[in-house]
């Protein structure tokens, strides 16, 4: 089909999806790599930009196919720099509406759309999957793009569809307690359940609304499991039972509140208010030990690192009380690390 297509439509179409090769021949020393791949594309936490941390977003690759699991900012610059297309993404999973999480999900839209106009071959709509008010928030996406649709780029042949008909979105359940089957095809099975990251007054708009989610890939070859951002949590514990991979998001909460106190306008009655929402509603190294070590997982990926910043020189820091619980395998990941 692209060979029907001008050549001046081919080049650009070859700029804007790069090649995979480099994923399917990256075997290091030789060694055969598993069918199964997470790459941890962004691994800062929280609403900071930084230069070595993208914010959070992970890539589960099950041979060609991409599975995302948060889109935060810096996702698409990281995206290229792991060699992979965005043609080869099959679902979005998002955990939770936070800024970090959610960021670059339009550009990712925007980007798959006008590859596919380019490239003049159809597909089918992306399933993005996420909490409640997810559906909204992808179309009110394709509405702000509504002027880049009006702008196309294609050079000859037909005016491209709207962005809206090439996602599909859902919402999962607010009262998601028991770990529920969410998204099923030939590569993957996708299981959710609710983690422990929320904690707000009954009756607010925010407890109406909010909610944040731990998500396990079952392929033919291995188990993962994103936690999230939660803080300690059963649910999320019984969805790791026995996973080879823990993708856990950390907190170092001493450096944070020494940061916090030693600033000369911090008021300490709001950073006790904030070390208090940071303890309940995050992992500690120790938690995530705890939790490993209970579910009895086979190696811990530390990511979404909270403060890391770029002039850390220890990252070890987060690692050192995980292995106090845990004596599995622990490693802290960097950008475009894969596992």
């Amino acid at each position: 089909m692209i060979s029907k297509k001008a050549p001046l439509v081919i080049a650009v179409a070859t700029m804007l999806t790069v090649s995979a090769v480099a994923y399917a021949t990256d075997e290091g020393n030789g060694t055969k790599q598993p069918a199964t791949q997470v790459i941890t594309l962004g691994t800062g936490g929280g609403p900071a930009y930084r230069d070595k941390r993208a914010m959070s977003s992970n890539a589960l690759v099950v041979g060609k196919d991409v599975y995302l699991v948060d889109t935060g900012d810096g996702l698409m610059h990281r995206y290229a720099s792991a060699g992979l297309d965005v043609g080869q993404v099959k679902a979005v999973f998002i955990t939770h509406h936070h800024f970090d999480h959610n960021a670059d999900l339009g550009a990712l839209l925007t980007f798959r759309w006008l590859a596919n106009d380019l490239l003049g071959e159809s597909s089918q709509p992306l399933p993005v999957i996420g909490p409640p008010l997810t559906v909204g928030f992808v179309q009110h996406l394709a509405a702000a793009f509504r002027p880049t649709e009006l702008a196309p780029i294609t050079i000859g042949g037909t005016e491209p569809g709207p962005i809206a008909l090439t996602v599909r979105a859902q919402d999962l359940p607010g009262d998601l307690l028991e770990p529920k089957v969410i998204y099923r095809d030939d590569k993957v099975t996708v299981t959710a359940v609710l983690n422990n990251h929320y904690h707000f007054q009954e009756g607010s708009a925010a407890a109406r609304n909010a909610r944040s989610y731990a998500f396990r890939f079952d392929t033919t070859d291995r188990s993962i499991v994103f936690t999230g951002d939660t803080g300690p949590s059963p649910r999320v514990e019984a969805l790791a039972k026995g996973a080879d991979i823990l993708v856990a998001e950390v907190i170092d909460l001493p450096r944070i509140e020494q940061q916090w106190r030693s600033r000369g306008d911090s008021d300490q009655a709001q950073v006790d208010a904030l070390m208090a929402h940071l303890r309940q509603d995050h992992l500690t190294p120790e938690d995530v030990g705890k939790m490993a070590s209970s579910a009895k997982v086979g190696m811990v990926v530390l990511n979404h690192l909270v403060p890391g910043w770029d002039d850390e020189t220890d990252p070890e820091a987060y690692a050192r009380g995980v292995r106090r619980y845990f004596t599995g395998r622990v490693v802290v990941a960097n950008d475009l690390d894969r596992f």
